[in-house]
């Protein structure tokens, strides 16, 4: 209760108060008859202290000075001084003192007790105690029967919604999950955050938020709180308020929330966990150790529900980076949302979704894949993705290894950051017969040399054999005048002691030339993200 309240009440109808308005918004939780001056002994924050007057009389200024200093420090709500016949009027030195430590003085008359004062302020505490008891066993009670039921996040919302009578919602972040109830603002802006001092029945860490609506003008107070659990990294729980006031009874809802969302989180975590180990079992089951028995194939993919189509189709993403660890778990849900049935698999170093569909009505093309992670991979240059051919269930055994095989000469030689067996082309022999190490042999001495000591000449080699041979658009792509290109390759000819015009010759350059590029670009890139 705060000291305006309290003074509003009972016998402190009578009291006059002699500091003006200080400290009239001081919370008074209890009250104590001191006559005495070693008050850190006895005392406590937002305490009303009662006293006769006497156990000042004959202090130093300093001691006096000393025994406000501890008054405020420990948060004293205010001082009441009752009169008698010896003391009929509080000396100036005294309510100058309580000006400057902000201390409220109240003056009481002779003939009101201090029983009558402490009944006077304990009354309405211990009522509103009692109800804040009350509002907590009640709250509990109608939670329990939910939980009884193995209600659902949203069930358990809803419930709060209902009982704090105020919009609300709930945010998990990291999962892109928000539930909501009640009218809220939509295009607020924070525009200033102060802590809630913690009371009586609260444990958790609150702030009150000023929001503000640019299309309605208008400001809105808004408590927030974090909630921590294993589940979620970033969860809100916001209350959205029609007023500046926070009653410790909605406090005491928000903590009883609290408590059972966490409880509802770990038990979701837990199901999470199993689900997740059981489902990678499968799909480890499927895709690595995949069966010589169709009829036992079948049997797997009955459980994974994935076979309802005929066509089966990987994407798979390696996560030795520490970076794409970090976002592992958003791109496979990602991923997923391609097509209806997907299993995923994740090992120590790679992840891969295993997708089943139609291929004749829903193709997944890379231009899809592209787009679905635009901004995922904008903001993430070291994660890179090899998207299988379609399969059909005779042939799933092969997904895995094609999958990993691809990453592989992705990471040696960087094509793209989305890659399938088709960007490989001819490279993929080397893939599949294990022999990768071997493809620099099949680069021709002098274009080795060029490229170690000359540079920009191998590019303009490269852009030449990229831009079709064309010479005029080999200069655009390098912004050079056509004249310089032809001068160049003139040379480079020289150098390289082949004929432009034979196309045997001109196509075994020409690979050595994207090997060069692509292990090249492979280079830069994780050199670039480190």
């Amino acid at each position: 209760m705060k000291l305006k309240e309290l003074l509003s009440i009972g016998e402190l109808k009578t009291s006059k108060l002699l500091t003006k308005e200080i400290g009239l918004e001081n919370e008074v939780d209890s009250a104590m008859v001191l006559e005495a001056i070693d008050i850190e002994m006895w005392s406590k924050k937002n305490q009303l202290i009662l006293t006769s007057f006497y156990a000042f009389q004959g202090l130093s200024h300093e001691t006096l000075e000393v025994f406000f200093s501890k008054m405020k420090e420990i948060g004293v709500s205010g001082l009441v001084v009752k009169m008698d016949r010896f003391i009929r009027m509080i000396p100036v030195w005294f309510i100058d003192l309580c000006f400057k430590y902000e201390i409220p003085l109240i003056k009481i008359a002779q003939e009101i007790s201090y029983e009558k004062i402490l009944l006077t302020i304990y009354e309405p505490l211990l009522n509103h105690q009692t109800h804040i008891l009350r509002t907590y066993y009640e709250v509990r009670q109608r939670f329990t029967k939910l939980e009884k039921n193995f209600s659902s996040i949203e069930a358990i919302m809803q419930e709060f919604y209902q009982l704090i009578g105020q919009p609300c919602s709930l945010k998990l972040i990291d999962k892109q999950i928000e539930i909501s109830y009640g009218e809220q603002l939509n295009d607020w802006i924070v525009l200033s955050r102060e802590p809630i001092v913690n009371g009586e029945f609260t444990k958790n860490d609150y702030s009150l938020l000023t929001l503000y609506s640019q299309s309605r003008a208008q400001e809105q107070k808004t408590i927030e709180v974090s909630i921590f659990n294993s589940y979620s990294t970033n969860c809100l729980l916001l209350v959205y308020l029609d007023t500046s006031e926070i009653k410790e009874t909605d406090l005491v809802i928000i903590e009883n929330t609290i408590d059972v969302l966490q409880e509802k989180f770990n038990t979701e975590r837990l199901l999470n966990k199993e689900r997740y180990t059981r489902l990678n079992n499968l799909a480890d089951a499927i895709l690595q150790n995949t069966p010589a028995n169709p009829l036992e194939l079948d049997s797997l993919l009955t459980e994974a529900n994935m076979k309802d189509y005929p066509s089966y189709q990987a994407i798979a993403f390696s996560t030795r980076a520490t970076d794409v660890q970090l976002i592992k778990d958003r791109v496979i849900n990602q991923l997923k949302t391609l097509k209806t049935h997907s299993i995923f698999f994740d090992q120590h170093s790679y992840s891969i979704v295993l997708f089943n569909f139609d291929e004749s009505t829903d193709p997944i093309t890379k231009d899809r894949i592209q787009k679905l992670l635009e901004q995922t991979l904008a903001k993430n240059p070291k994660l890179a993705l090899s998207v299988s051919n379609v399969k059909p269930k005779s042939a799933i055994k092969e997904i895995l290894v094609e999958c990993l095989d691809i990453l592989r000469f992705n990471e040696n030689f960087y094509s793209d950051s989305i890659v399938s067996l088709a960007d490989i082309g001819i490279f993929r022999y080397f893939i599949q017969t294990e022999q990768l190490d071997e493809i620099d042999t099949f680069i021709p001495e002098k274009l080795n040399d060029l490229a170690s000591q000359n540079y920009d000449l191998f590019e303009t080699f490269y852009q030449f054999l990229r831009n079709n041979r064309n010479y005029n658009k080999t200069a655009e792509a390098m912004f050079l005048h056509s004249k310089t290109i032809r001068y160049r390759l003139t040379k480079i000819e020289q150098l390289l002691a082949i004929d432009f015009s034979n196309p045997l010759q001109l196509l075994n350059y020409e690979i050595g030339a994207y090997i060069i590029k692509m292990r090249r670009n492979a280079r830069e890139k994780d050199h670039s993200t480190t």
